[in-house]
């Protein structure tokens, strides 16, 4: 109980920083919106842009106290209960459609992300177990899939390090960059949502960059995404084996409780939510109990809103811009290289698969 209680004193400073930068961010928006005419003007003061925006400027020009960090940190639990609350808006059969087709092409796109990757990384001769762990975060989920990988090649803390530094640069350069490409390709919410999902590292700057682009292309995103964090425990078992049949890292004794230990839970916690309220719709089909479960949905992707505006204001005050200057000219080329064949490749992969794409 006292650790629970020290551990709850720690987190609350930063914690109230990010309610009251969320609070004071959607007040901002929702007040600009209301002033500005110019349709297009209005879009860069949505609630997202704001807190993310506002994020950077505090965390990049405000001398922060060291205090208030384990605060913010929590922004990736914020994300993950944001997530986990938002299975409710999406019925088991829609997870199924959706869910199969987007695991079989998230499953082409680790593949090439991991060739591509590792071949790029030989080519300008990076350490071998870096070239790994760049090519997980690009392939899986960016910085949780490189944490996860680290120790299990036995990765060194340098490695680790760079890694996730460029991780971080190309996951707030795709905040922009997504968003513009869909609108001058005129991209529809689910494909864009679709390819932000297969495409964006960090599930935090994914579900950013979905969110800025429409809230429909938020939902398309998430389960694309969820998609891709789903099989982070296989390829980070994979990368073990390898390294511990080199005798470069230390054998993997139980694979069950491996892949069990490296499994995102929150993406259980979705599939539950939405399995529980599919069994609701399907028990209670009466016009009366129907309206009201949509009432309950409605309330509950508020309060996912609400979570993932946490989670933005947490991406903003996390995205530093002296780390991004201080990563190295090698591991950002191929970072560089990796994110444009992957966000290319993707690209063409969701529209080749189109006509294949069921609707939620």
């Amino acid at each position: 109980m006292k650790k629970f209680f020290d551990a709850t004193v720690r987190v609350l400073p930063g914690v109230a920083l990010i309610f009251a930068l969320a609070i004071g961010g959607k007040l901002l928006s929702d007040w600009l919106q209301s002033v500005i005419v110019i349709n297009w003007v209005r879009s860069l003061a949505s609630n997202v842009i704001i807190a993310i925006v506002g994020g950077m400027i505090i965390g990049n020009l405000v001398p922060l106290p060291k205090v208030l960090a384990p605060g913010i940190a929590t922004y990736e639990f914020f994300l993950k209960v944001g997530i986990v609350i938002m299975g409710a808006r999406f019925l088991v059969t829609d997870v199924a459609r959706l869910g199969g087709i987007g695991l079989a092409m998230v499953v082409v796109e680790i593949l090439f992300s991991i060739a591509f990757v590792t071949l790029f990384a030989r080519l300008f001769r990076l350490p071998e177990k870096l070239g790994s762990l760049l090519s997980i975060g690009v392939g899986i989920c960016g910085v949780s899939a490189i944490i996860g990988a680290s120790p299990a090649i036995e990765a060194e803390k340098e490695e680790t390090g760079y890694a996730i530094a460029v991780i971080l640069v190309f996951g707030a350069a795709a905040l922009v960059v997504y968003p513009l490409i869909g609108r001058l390709l005129s991209m529809s919410d689910k494909l864009f949502g679709i390819w932000a999902g297969l495409a964006v590292d960090n599930t935090a700057e994914a579900v950013a960059t979905g969110a800025i682009y429409s809230k429909a292309a938020l939902a398309y995103t998430t389960l694309a995404k969820l998609c891709r964090n789903a099989m982070m425990g296989f390829v980070i078992l994979g990368f073990a084996v390898y390294y511990a049949r080199r005798g470069m890292a230390k054998q993997v004794t139980s694979k069950g409780r491996f892949l069990w230990e490296k499994f995102p839970k929150f993406v259980l916690g979705f599939l539950g939510l939405s399995v529980i309220f599919s069994v609701l719709f399907a028990l209670f089909p009466g016009k009366d109990a129907h309206a009201y479960l949509v009432g309950r949905v409605g309330a509950m992707r508020n309060l996912s809103e609400w979570a993932f505006q946490l989670t933005f204001v947490g991406v903003g005050l996390r995205t530093s811009f002296r780390d991004m200057v201080r990563t190295g000219v090698k591991p950002l080329v191929v970072g560089v290289a990796a994110e444009t064949a992957v966000a290319g490749f993707t690209l063409l992969m969701v529209f080749a698969a189109a006509g294949f794409l069921p609707s939620l």
